[in-house]
């Protein structure tokens, strides 16, 4: 509440729920980005149907499970589970959701923006970055490799806001380059709960086999493998 321009008037702001609310998640983050969608959506009192990535439905699960033995009223909160094309498409289509939050890739974030303004209901969408950092003349060049690699590929790489590009100016770039190698070279995939293995396995085969095709086409236009295969 606040005063307004005139000191007879108040204006006030009062937040109302817009009803059903469809929240579709990634596979990366299978709790953190339900639970940050789902308080916001419940606590301004909407009902909400979430659709987890079929890569993950038992994290979802466990979640929903967890909300339900605190309390929560039966039909508040939805899990619905299946593939983006079907059940994605429907949630994102039917006329009886009002607004639609969404985390995944930057081409299926745009089509279900447009689907949904076109139906003229609520959209926000969270798609993937092509995140750069930038290492300029007065950097500790250690540092920026430590920081580098761990934005790189620490979580296997597997996040939007991943460093997935560097920045670096000429006079840095041979130093930069020799410490991001042997920073690069400490991970190691393998069993994630296993010692000295900071990474996991990939968790989709696609994004995998992605990764390998950029790998090979840098290769073949000339570029230098520093660490790796």
């Amino acid at each position: 509440m606040v005063r307004g321009l005139l000191l007879t008037t108040m204006v006030h702001t009062r937040r109302e729920p817009v009803g059903v609310v469809g929240l579709i998640t990634p596979w990366n983050f299978p709790i953190a980005i339900p639970a940050w969608k789902l308080a916001p959506a419940l606590i301004s009192g909407n009902a909400v149907v979430l659709k987890p990535a079929e890569l993950t439905p038992l994290s979802t699960r466990h979640l929903t499970e967890a909300l339900v033995r605190a309390g929560l009223p039966a039909g508040v909160l939805n899990v619905v589970h299946g593939t983006g094309a079907v059940v994605g498409e429907a949630l994102v289509r039917d006329p009886r959701v009002a607004a639609v939050s969404f985390t995944g890739s930057t081409a299926v974030g745009m089509r279900i923006e447009r689907a949904v303004q076109e139906r003229r209901g609520g959209v926000q969408v969270e798609m993937g970055g092509k995140n750069a950092l930038v290492v300029l003349d007065d950097a500790d060049v250690e540092q920026a490799a430590r920081i580098a690699a761990a934005g790189g590929c620490g979580l296997t790489g597997q996040a939007c806001t991943a460093s997935s590009r560097v920045i670096c100016t000429p006079g840095m770039y041979d130093d930069f380059v020799a410490a991001l190698a042997k920073e690069a070279a400490r991970y190691r995939p393998g069993d994630g709960l296993a010692e000295g293995h900071p990474d996991g396995p990939g968790g989709e085969r696609a994004a995998t086999g992605h990764g390998h095709r950029r790998h090979q086409a840098g290769q073949g236009r000339g570029h230098d493998n520093y660490c790796g295969r």
